[in-house]
């Protein structure tokens, strides 16, 4: 024969009253986040119109690009000018090679003179 006495609810009424408590506090926390959900919402249908597209921003990569090329360019003129007025402008040996030139043939200007006042 089979058993057909009620089986007693062993644990039931706490597990139900547990999931009972739980899904309080699902729906307590759902009601915290729908404003901020909503405002969120609000911000980005507010701000998507401001937002550059894929080809926008492709376009300001490319400009970009290009730019840079440009300024890269320029800037190698720029030092090769430099280098090319570096190389002609007088060393220090050079000058003083000069200082000692000019000292010296003012010397002999002087002896020659000197020579000939005599």
């Amino acid at each position: 024969m089979a058993d057909t006495a009620p089986v007693p609810n062993s644990g039931l009424e706490p597990r139900v009253a547990r999931l009972e408590t739980d899904v309080a506090e699902i729906k307590a926390t759902l009601n915290r986040l729908a404003p901020r959900i909503d405002e969120m919402y609000s911000f980005l249908t507010a701000k998507l119109p401001e937002l550059a597209t894929r080809a926008e921003v492709a376009d300001l990569r490319t400009e970009l690009k290009s730019e840079i090329a440009g300024l890269r360019a320029e800037v190698k003129s720029e030092i090769a000018e430099l280098r090319i007025d570096i190389l002609q402008r007088p060393t220090r040996r050079q000058t003083v090679l000069d200082i000692f030139a000019i000292v010296g043939l003012i010397g002999a200007v002087l002896t020659i003179a000197a020579r000939l006042a005599h």
